[in-house]
């Protein structure tokens, strides 16, 4: 059973990286051959391709890259995060990958790798189409994630993402096409969330296709516990501190919370009961943003391997993942898998994964009260946050191992052929 599955990266941003776990999940399965064919290649895995073989094809994936950031930037509010225009991309219908595969699965196909035309000359090789979806771009007029708007329902236009909205606007123009070409495929989609498998079943574009849900896996081999105190000491962080670990966001992306996560920490900060934190960041914050934080701010810059990202979460008391809409965040499993208690908005795909005041906190929508009740619990009890640690690991291992997701992924592709 030969799978292709097609994304923009192998390790660039969330979505490349859980469809690169997923294709390295099916390995362990003897009937499938999987490979992941990229626009960008940046790691030494042999199962992954990229599409750029040639001097000429590396500078038409800039010419393109270009166009595509261009255009975000010119036409998008980008406050209400990502929208990506899908006419720039490649024909990699050609490729013999491409040709000689049984399925292929599609992941985030978007930053000019493959256009709606592109999907169109895949679609006419009659071969079976899975989808699997990391965030909502598939059936809306170009947004990667709504911000509550609800008009994929019906019909996209009047976009409140664009800056130029018309009944007859480009969301309008991407939605009817994306209407047409999808009328065409044989196309069974599979969301990484019960939340966005809802959503879809909504949207007027997929609502009438095959919709399954499986989670991304993860490596619990590689994605375990170290002692903290170990962790703390490789990365010269204190010993005797509380240690509240975040990720460093866009912060013109509204999506991401950061603004209710700095109004969580200055309600700590007046507790009277002062508890001895700071903070640790994935990355690096805006130094006008760092003066603002109420605790000592330790940046670990950008952890090129995987080992030193584990090494930052087992540093750890809580991580903390305040999006306000999100599908499955890869943060969010990596850190429980570490025993990591998380505490998180009530959102999207995240009670998939948190099940609150067992293995984690998962607070009211926005309410940066209940963000900073949930972190000052655990940081002030250390029973109750021995007892999520344990309790986050096992929900990981239970859930969401390699094994188990790639054998349901098998189970969709026997069904398809």
């Amino acid at each position: 059973m030969k799978i292709l599955h097609l994304s923009n990266s192998d390790t660039s941003g969330g979505a490349s990286i859980a469809a690169r776990r997923i294709c390295d999940a099916q390995q362990m399965i003897p009937e499938i051959n999987s490979k992941f064919l990229v626009q960008t290649k940046k790691s030494g895995n042999k199962n992954v391709f990229s599409t750029q073989l040639t001097f000429s094809n590396k500078i038409y994936y800039t010419f393109r890259f270009v166009l595509d950031e261009f255009s975000i930037r010119l036409l998008t509010i980008q406050s209400r995060g990502r929208f990506s225009f899908p006419f720039f991309g490649e024909d990699i219908s050609r490729i013999d990958l491409v040709k000689n595969s049984d399925i292929i699965n599609f992941h985030w196909i978007n930053g000019g790798f493959l256009s709606l035309n592109s999907l169109n000359k895949i679609g006419k090789l009659k071969k079976p189409i899975v989808w699997t979806l990391h965030d909502m771009w598939a059936f809306t007029g170009g947004c990667h994630y709504t911000s509550g708007c609800v008009n994929f329902i019906d019909y996209c236009s009047n976009c409140p993402s664009l800056l130029f909205k018309s009944d007859n606007d480009l969301s309008y123009k991407i939605f009817n096409r994306k209407k047409q070409i999808f009328e065409n495929l044989n196309l069974t989609i599979i969301t990484c969330s019960k939340w966005l498998a809802k959503e879809v079943s909504r949207s007027k574009l997929l609502k009438d296709k095959k919709i399954i849900s499986i989670p991304n896996p993860l490596d619990i081999d590689l994605y375990k516990p170290i002692p903290q105190m170990t962790a703390r000491e490789k990365l010269k962080l204190p010993l005797d501190k509380k240690i509240v670990l975040i990720g460093a966001m866009n912060l013109k992306d509204e999506r991401k919370g950061f603004r209710y996560l700095f109004e969580a920490l200055h309600i700590i900060n007046e507790l009277k009961d002062k508890m001895n934190i700071e903070i640790v960041v994935f990355g690096k914050l805006d130094e006008s943003i760092l003066n603002k934080i109420p605790f000592k701010v330790n940046q670990l810059g950008k952890l090129k391997s995987e080992q030193n990202i584990v090494i930052a979460y087992n540093s750890a008391d809580v991580y903390v993942a305040p999006s306000l809409e999100d599908n499955l965040p890869n943060t969010v499993m990596e850190a429980m898998s570490c025993g990591v208690p998380v505490v998180a908005f009530n959102v999207g795909g995240i009670p998939d994964i948190i099940d609150n005041e067992q293995n984690g906190i998962l607070a009211e929508l926005k309410s940066t009260e209940e963000l900073a009740k949930g972190i000052t619990l655990i940081l002030s009890d250390e029973e109750l946050r021995k007892k999520y640690s344990l309790s986050a690991r096992e929900k990981v291992l239970k859930d969401f191992n390699q094994k188990i997701i790639a054998e349901r992924y098998f189970e969709v592709y026997k069904s398809l052929l």
